[in-house]
């Protein structure tokens, strides 16, 4: 796990994402609202094929989220194993790993990857994800953000759980 990230650039690359209108950004925030409330009254069945979530206000486009989310729903139904992205701005001054973790047993999922931007906080948790491994993804991740590369360095995140919970 990676807690606060000091220049990472996290924050920055979210922000560099922004790529829609205020009612855009609304209606996208509702309904990313919506979708998690019911995930968090139904469970991991719940979640209507929502695998990454963009709760950053629509700072993050669909460019970005929606491959993202093909890939996860495509390995959901290919392994039966739900992996989970999720981009927020702040954990609310919370340690990110229980943020996470919390959030990958609200959707009852194998593995969840979360990034808060604005805080430069990632967390990568998981079944059978060790703290090696993690950390190495997580830092192969944050190269990106450093570069204001956010769907090169979310990819690799997703590329990576995906391949070691395929093993």
């Amino acid at each position: 796990m990676i807690g606060m990230l000091p220049g990472a650039g996290i924050g920055f690359a979210l922000a560099l994402a922004a790529c829609s209108g205020e009612a855009d950004a609304q209606a996208e925030d509702a309904a990313a609202e919506d979708v998690s409330e019911a995930g968090a009254e139904t469970g991991a069945e719940g979640h209507d094929g929502v695998y990454a979530e963009d709760e950053t206000g629509g700072q993050v486009g669909a460019d970005i989220v929606d491959p993202l989310n093909e890939t996860l729903a495509d390995f959901h139904a290919e392994s039966g194993r739900d992996v989970h992205l999720i981009l927020a701005m702040s954990t609310e001054g919370r340690d990110v790993e229980a943020v996470a973790e919390e959030q990958r047993a609200a959707r009852d999922a194998d593995a969840l990857i979360y990034v808060a931007g604005a805080d430069q906080a990632l967390a990568i948790v998981g079944q059978d994800l060790e703290a090696a491994f993690t950390g190495d993804t997580e830092l192969a991740m944050i190269a990106h953000f450093e570069e204001n590369e956010l769907a090169e360095g979310l990819t690799i995140g997703v590329d990576a759980v995906i391949a070691r919970l395929s093993e």
